[in-house]
């Protein structure tokens, strides 16, 4: 019997094996003439094998929709017989792997690249499917092939925090449930990091005025940093420096510039340095709320992550400082007392042009020297975030507040570009291994971004009610003319400050998104 010979039997048998169909008398008559080569020594184990191969692959595109879970639940017996001892079923069914392989190293290319799935490449999907469904490929099966698929690509194709965050749907319908899309990122991890040898880890430091105990704090310590220790086996560590150790914000971006810090957790002054078109964000009266400022933060994302990046910086979480209060330690009653008060700034020009325009002087300070100044009378008065007067309890020093708040500011995490290059040169990785591992990083810390909110948020109004409840003080809601003086003030500083402080363009267009968001469009 020639080679062709025996390779056509053997197509017609994978055939029927694939398709649940029943071997007829004459293909039976075939492969007992086909066994008997076998035992004649017409073929070695690894021409055989190399045969069973030729005859799957094609098979497998061809017959997609015929085969069933069924029929591949059949295979092992019905495979035994046919080839056994020549070709064990394991022997069969690593062909059957090596055959998807590629399929599966193709869709976690298109994944991580960002790429939509061919209509030929999801016809093979749906073959891989139904070997898992039949239990051809067990679950760490699945993962050991992931993971042999993952370093290559990390090593030549760039990902990118905006794709990441679109593949857990997509993994999902992909793989679950035989690979969750956590267990996806634990495999990229596990690749990315495996570079990096036992015993070296690199270390990522990141300063912060926020004081320890609120939730600025809080996330990271008890989230962020043991989960990036967990998925990098420890080869990943993050420090965090809080309270102002490090300085204020434009201190730690400072020693970010030269190399000294990785990243900085950013209150209103730290993101202006970082990027002024953020000014925008603390215009006052511009959010009423926070479902429009989670609105548009999202639909502007990505032009505000490009500010950021022209500066050198990466926008890794983009989080709330919060809505800012006026908190008074003398009675007030409204705008009028607000003038005899001594009134401290801290975080730009913003703040500063506001107060001019309400016909207010008021003494710039520090951060960091903003509880001393109250402590000592060198101020009275002060415009911030509820929980940042608890957290730094600077409560002690105000018995007054005005409602509403005059402003929303946002916080961030900003970490810098030159992270992917002290991963590569320390370690030797690759340009594009160094970048995707900063973006899966990036990925890490935005993907929180909901859960922190919503810790700051609470903690904002736990805050607020335990100024009232245990403190005793007293909220003075502003007049409806009170209200439309600060209003006309307001628009003078968008006014003012448009192609300046911000760019007018930005402006505009978070406005008219806002407008159509309110009307409900």
């Amino acid at each position: 019997m020639t080679r062709a010979q025996m390779q056509t039997i053997l197509d017609e048998s994978i055939e029927a094996l694939l398709t649940g169909q029943p071997f007829g008398p004459g293909l039976e008559t075939k492969q007992l003439a086909l066994r008997k080569s076998f035992e004649a020594g017409a073929v070695t184990k690894d021409q055989l094998i190399g045969m069973v191969e030729t005859s799957m692959m094609p098979m497998l595109d061809a017959y997609h929709e015929r085969i069933s879970v069924d029929s591949l639940k059949t295979l092992p017996a019905r495979v035994e017989p046919l080839l056994s001892p020549y070709m064990s079923w394991e022997e069969v069914k690593a062909a059957g792997w090596r055959i998807a392989s590629p399929h599966i190293n193709k869709s976690i290319k298109d994944l991580l690249t960002g790429q939509p799935f061919s209509p030929d490449l999801v016809k093979k999907q749906l073959v891989v499917r139904k070997m898992f469904e039949a239990g051809l490929i067990t679950k760490p099966e699945c993962i050991a092939m992931v993971e042999a698929a993952m370093l290559p690509i990390l090593n030549e194709h760039r990902t990118s925090r905006y794709i990441l965050k679109e593949m857990p749907d997509r993994v999902e319908a992909l793989l679950s449930p035989y690979m969750s899309w956590e267990e996806v990122t634990e495999a990229a991890w596990r690749m990315g990091s495996s570079l990096i040898k036992d015993g070296d880890q690199m270390v990522l430091s990141i300063g912060t005025l926020a004081p320890p105990g609120t939730p600025w704090m809080n996330m990271p310590e008890k989230v962020l940093l043991p989960r990036i220790a967990k998925l990098s086996n420890k080869k990943v560590v993050i420090k965090v420096y809080g309270g102002g150790v490090m300085g204020e914000d434009t201190d730690i971006l400072r020693k970010m510039d030269i190399g000294q810090l990785s990243g900085c957790g950013c209150t209103a002054l730290g993101i202006l340095a970082a990027s002024p078109e953020t000014a925008v964000f603390l215009l006052p009266g511009f959010f009423r709320n926070y479902d429009e400022v989670d609105f548009i933060m999202e639909k502007f994302r990505k032009r505000i992550d490009r500010s950021f990046e022209e500066r050198g910086y990466i926008l890794g979480a983009l989080i709330d400082t919060g809505f800012f209060y006026m908190f008074f330690k003398n009675p007030v009653a409204g705008l009028a007392d607000l003038k005899k008060q001594k009134l401290l700034t801290w975080f730009g020009e913003v703040e500063t042009t506001f107060y001019k325009e309400l016909g207010i002087d008021a003494t710039p300070v520090a951060v960091p020297e903003t509880i001393a100044a109250l402590s000592t009378g060198l101020a009275n008065a002060n415009l911030a975030p509820a929980a940042w007067m608890l957290g730094m309890q600077a409560y002690q020093y105000a018995d007054y507040y005005f409602t509403p708040p005059l402003l929303y500011s946002p916080g961030a995490i900003v970490v810098s570009v030159a992270t992917k290059e002290k991963l590569r040169k320390q370690f030797g990785v690759s340009e594009t291994l160094a970048y995707n591992v900063q973006e899966m990083l990036i990925y890490e810390v935005s993907r929180l971004e909901p859960e922190w909110k919503k810790e700051v948020r609470d903690y904002e109004a736990r805050s607020l009610k335990a100024f009232q409840v245990k403190c005793g003080m007293k909220p003075v809601p502003l007049s409806v003319e009170d209200q439309k003086t600060i209003a006309e003030a307001a628009s003078r500083v968008y006014e003012k400050l448009a192609d300046k402080a911000y760019p007018r363009s930005l402006m505009a267009d978070m406005q008219k998104a806002l407008e159509a968001y309110r009307a409900g469009l």
